[in-house]
């Protein structure tokens, strides 16, 4: 079934979702029970639930497009009658309906023949879900192909589609009001959608430029589907000669996207489950006359979860995606791959060893752990937040304009709800404006001891274990922003939590069941057999716990540069050679 959910434009997710909606192609069922999530670091185990989709119907969509062929002719007419009462002279009063009464004579025709070809797509899917019952990579109709196809093209056709809808209805209000000033300066807030317009219509500019510079990118898989716990390889092929200027990266990611909501209130989000990179070296490139081609080739840890849209709302998808910095325009591609559980597994890759020779680990130079907000001199690293793309100035030019917004506000009777609502916005960003200017953390390796200091505005903390205690170091993601995420690290004790009394570095949990045991050690009024019970469980739970956690990093983007510089640090904690 065409679907737009590869492309990286929301509002091409959400036309689908809604035209899928009013065509009778989908029966979204919400569950009590939905399919439920166990996270081990950065893995994944899925409680699938069966869905029934169904069958495709024409009914409501024939409905709905007599009503826009309706409602657009009646603004045709309006137009046409204003026209010649103007004495034929086009004036806003027959521009505007004109305009909109034309876009949707035009929109019933091209969703007409949209939903026709969703509903016999939708059939097609239908017959081969029946045909393979247990072979779900055969059920799309874009897996069904020895290739799978960049959305390089799509995606910039559903851009140009947007982005001319939305000038198309912003730009006839903000011409109103240019051309009949208003005594409401509020009005001119309206010049706003046009800018976004202008936006638009950049983006969809640059992806088409991108477009016609590659070509059709297109991925080869060497077998058909990915396997969990054995590889997804193949080669992706591009059109073009790529001559990168630096290393290009190739990834893959396991995905979990959620819908919530519904309608306007309706939101996407991407939570990413698992993922892993690997460098190809500018001189590796395969490059010729009739191209280049870049080899793929991943390990899937038998821990992930397959490929499933069984639920609409809630899908695992597996991206593939390539990248590398040319001149001009970038060159970036990515793919949705089928990865399932097919039963054919293979021994994993030998630890620290690239799959392929044209492959390379991290290379945390200078330069790379400085692109991570990393700084290394001797025994002692620096970890920032400044290194996020443009943070700094983005959150100092928002931080002045809301001070001046404030300003502005004072002496002209503004609502106090007003003032509580900006206030209160102006609070979280001033929060993260902080953390990206102040916050920091310093670990420091001296003697037998490990010393981070994290520096706040409001003060300076420092935590100080034993080198031969820590364990591990651990990361959790600390924020993400679309498909980037981002990680903390922290140092890990061994497990066993002394009970008898507090110690550096414990994690929130320990301190809760340390309270609790407390507690329970000052109540006189429960019985003794019972008291003696929920000691010994807290008492179970605190030897599980690990002796310390301390936070040293955060916002490293990327698993693999969050893992590459975990394992970086506890070399240098454990006294290996780096």
């Amino acid at each position: 079934m065409v679907r737009f959910q590869d492309y990286p434009c929301s509002f091409a997710r959400s036309a689908e979702k809604w035209i899928g909606i009013i065509a009778g192609s989908w029966n979204q069922k919400f569950f009590d029970d939905r399919r439920g999530s166990w996270l081990s670091p950065g893995m994944q185990t899925t409680v699938k639930v069966s869905v029934t989709k169904v069958q495709p119907k024409m009914g409501c969509g024939y409905v709905l497009f007599v009503f826009l062929l309706a409602a657009g002719l009646g603004l045709l007419a309006i137009a046409v009658k204003n026209y010649a009462q103007a004495d034929n002279i086009w004036t806003k009063n027959s521009m505007i309906p004109g305009v909109f009464g034309a876009a949707l004579v035009l929109g019933a025709g091209a969703y007409l023949k949209f939903v026709k070809r969703l509903v016999r797509e939708g059939r097609e899917e239908a017959e081969r879900r029946a045909q393979f019952p247990g072979q779900p990579w055969k059920w799309k109709k874009e897996w069904l192909q020895p290739v799978i196809e960049a959305k390089t093209g799509g995606s910039a056709a559903a851009m140009w589609v947007f982005g001319v809808f939305w000038n198309a209805i912003s730009l006839p209000g903000a011409w109103v009001v240019l051309h009949d000033p208003h005594p409401k300066k509020g009005a001119y807030f309206v010049f706003l959608f046009p800018l976004v317009g202008l936006g638009l219509l950049a983006s969809a500019i640059y992806q088409t430029v991108r477009w016609r510079k590659f070509g059709r990118v297109r991925f080869v898989p060497s077998t058909m589907p990915g396997a969990i716990g054995g590889y997804l390889g193949g080669v992706i092929e591009v059109p073009a000669r790529v001559l990168p200027e630096a290393d290009a990266r190739l990834s893959l990611k396991c995905i979990r996207r959620e819908i919530r909501g519904s309608g306007k209130s309706s939101s996407t989000t991407e939570n990413v489950l698992w993922e892993h990179e690997v460098r190809i070296a500018r001189d590796k490139w395969v490059t010729g006359l009739g191209g280049t081609q870049i080899p793929v080739l991943f390990y899937i840890p038998p821990e992930c979860g397959g490929s499933d849209d069984s639920d609409r709302n809630n899908e695992v998808l597996w991206r593939l995606s390539a990248s590398a910095e040319v001149p001009g325009v970038d060159f970036s591609t990515a793919f949705v791959v089928p990865v399932f559980a097919t039963g054919e597994t293979a021994p994993p890759p030998e630890a620290g060893h690239p799959l392929l020779e044209v492959y390379s680990d991290e290379d945390l130079d200078a330069a790379a752990l400085r692109r991570c907000g990393v700084r290394h001199e001797g025994n002692t690293f620096y970890f920032s937040a400044s290194h996020l793309p443009g943070t700094r100035i983005t959150t100092a030019v928002l931080t002045l304009g809301l001070l001046g917004l404030l300003g502005w506000y004072w002496g002209r009777g503004i609502h106090p709800m007003v003032w509580i609502v900006t206030i209160f916005f102006g609070l979280i960003l001033s929060l993260f404006t902080l953390d990206v200017w102040c916050d920091g953390f310093e670990l420091k390796i001296d003697g037998e001891g490990v010393e981070v200091t994290k520096r706040r505005p409001w003060g300076t903390k420092v935590t100080r274990v034993a080198r031969s205690e820590v364990q591990s170091v651990s990361h959790q993601k600390s924020m993400s922003s679309g498909e980037n995420q981002y990680y903390r690290l922290n140092l890990i004790g061994a497990a066993g939590t002394n009970p008898a009394g507090p110690q550096a570095g414990e994690s929130f949990l320990v301190r809760k069941l340390r309270h609790q045991l407390e507690q329970l050690q000052q109540q006189g009024q429960v019985a003794p057999e019972k008291m003696y019970e929920l000691e010994r469980e807290i008492m179970t739970g605190l030897r599980r716990q690990p002796s310390f956690t301390v936070q040293f990093a955060k916002h490293i983007p990327g698993l693999t540069k969050a893992e590459a510089i975990g394992a970086m640090v506890l070399a240098a904690i454990k006294g290996s050679k780096l």
